[in-house]
Formats: C-alpha cells, structure tokens, sequence
C-alpha cells in the first residue's frame, strides 16, 4: 500500500521539507548509506540462480540492456537540451545522469502487474545495476561533460559503493538464508518508499534556498521534460525490441525495464556531485513516474490479456 502512492508521498515531503528544513537536513551523513540499503533490498529479491536463466535468452537479455543504456540516457540528453534553454546547467548533467542510471527497483513490481515476464525483469534489473558503476558515469560524461564538470572516476567510486557492493550482498544473502528472507520480501518495498522519501526531504531542504528563488515556469518545464522522458523511454523500449523481432510479453517487459529509472540513486548522485539544484530532473521523475507508471502498466496488461498469452520464462 505504502509502495503504491510513492508519488504522493513525494508531493507531501517536498513542502514539507521547505517549511521545516531542520527536520531532513541532519539526515545528510547517512544519506548514501540508506540508498545503499535501498540497493540491497533489491538484491534481497534476486538470487545467484536467477542470472543462469540468462544464457538462454541471451538475445533478448542484450535488447534490454541496450535498449535501457541507449534509449534513456540520449533521452535525457535532447529533452533536457530542448527544454532547458536558459536554466541552470546543472538541470542538463540531472536529467542526463537520471537517464543514465540503472532501472529502479519498482520495476518489477510493475513487470509483476503487467503480468509480464517477471523473471526476464528481474534478470535486467540485477545485470543493470550490477553494470552501472561501469557505464553510467561514462555516458554521463559523454552526454554532459560539455555543461558540467563530471568526475566520472568518482562518480563510478561513489556507485560500486551504492550499487555493485550492496545488490551483491543482497543476493549472496537470499542465496544462504532464502527461507529467512522469505518473510520479510513483502516489507521491502515499504522500506524502499520509505527511504527513498526521506532522501527527497534531505535534498529538498538542502536545496531551500535555491528551489524558492526559482520561477514557476522552470518547475513546469522540468514536469515536461520527465513526462516526456518517461513517455518515450516506454514507447522506444516497446518498440526498438518489437523491430527486432522479440515477443509481444517480452517487449513490454524491456519497455517497463527501459522506462523506470532508479530515480533516487540519480537523486543522491547529483546531489553529491553538483548539489542539490541538480537533483530536481530525478525527483521530478520519481514523481511522474510513480503517477504515471500504474496507467500504463495497465494498459500493457490489457495488451497481454488480448493477445491471450502468458509470458515465457
């Protein structure tokens, strides 16, 4: 229940945030550490045995890393180079590296909804997030190197710490204690919401200032350029897998994997990297996402329901 309405808590915490700053602000030090924890719970969901499932459809598993590594981070790039004319440069590097970043955990909740290929989902969620100390911050680099600085050798420090050490602690510790884990997978994405909210109070507050001196147009435009993010990366993700020939449930499954980003660890990236101006695009993200994802979720499992098929896998 509390997972469902992450785009309503954001909505309550980010005013919440401006008006009592002192509240989130003494948040900071465990910050990267409680998306850290955000990481592991996902990898709390996987196990080592899952990717053996890969070498079978190793095709299929490649179309969605590509397609996820391609598709969003250019996305990111144009729209931002589109619509951000004149605002801070730093809203270009945040709607870059937010493309940039591996596929969020929810996902698979949504893959699961869909009635789409859950374990084709799970495979793309733990190999991209397990590759994305390696190519996030190089395309972040490529893409907005040119408007910001981008340390990327930090940046790639900053995401094995948050990302490669805890999913892999995560499915090492499913692998020896499933039956323990077993009872607590239904909490973890409350948990997830949870944190992920407290991380957008931490940022919002740290950023006060700087949120209250900017004019409500760049907050439209920043709205405009997630929804479109989000809008084409599902229908690219559906459509690039559907001309390579890959099925109808397998293609919505890439489309979901392609199109839902790990908004919070862009979040905490930007903020460590550029501030906390710079990890508005991502929370901008999280939001429309989380509002706009269920209606398309939907509509993909009216797609599956009328072709009649169960997904593969």
């Amino acid at each position: 229940m509390i997972a469902n309405f992450l785009w309503l808590w954001v909505l309550i915490i980010a005013p919440l945030s401006i008006k009592f700053p002192e509240a989130f602000l003494p948040l900071k030090p465990i910050i990267k550490p409680l998306l850290g924890s955000v990481i592991l719970s996902m990898g709390l969901t996987l196990k080592f045995e899952d990717f053996k499932k890969i070498v079978k459809r190793t095709k299929i598993v490649l179309i969605g890393l590509i397609t996820q590594y391609s598709v969003m981070p250019l996305l990111g790039w144009a729209i931002a180079l589109w619509l951000y004319r004149g605002l801070p440069e730093v809203f270009i590097a945040g709607q870059v590296l937010t493309g940039s970043c591996p596929t969020g955990v929810v996902s698979n909740v949504y893959n699961f909804l869909a009635g789409a290929n859950l374990a084709l989902s799970l495979a793309l969620s733990g190999i991209n997030t397990v590759i994305s100390p390696l190519l996030t911050p190089i395309l972040t680099k490529i893409l907005a190197g040119k408007v910001v600085k981008v340390e990327a050798i930090k940046l790639f420090i900053d995401m094995v710490q948050i990302t490669l050490i805890p999913v892999i602690l995560g499915i090492w510790i499913n692998s020896k204690f499933s039956e323990r884990i077993e009872k607590i997978k239904p909490y973890l994405p409350a948990y997830s919401t949870v944190a992920v909210v407290l991380i957008v109070g931490f940022v919002v507050s740290a950023g006060r200032d700087k949120l209250l001196s900017l004019p409500f147009k760049t907050f439209e435009l920043l709205f405009l350029g997630s929804l479109f993010h989000l809008l084409f990366g599902f229908w690219l993700g559906y459509v690039i897998p559907r001309f390579l020939g890959v099925p109808k449930v397998e293609r919505i499954t890439i489309s979901i994997e392609t199109a839902m980003q790990n908004s919070g660890l862009a979040t905490v990236l930007a903020v460590s990297h550029w501030g906390a101006l710079s990890a508005l695009p991502a929370i901008f993200y999280s939001v429309v996402q989380n509002l706009v994802g269920p209606f398309v979720v939907k509509l993909f499992n009216w797609m599956i329901e009328k072709a009649g098929r169960k997904p593969a896998g």
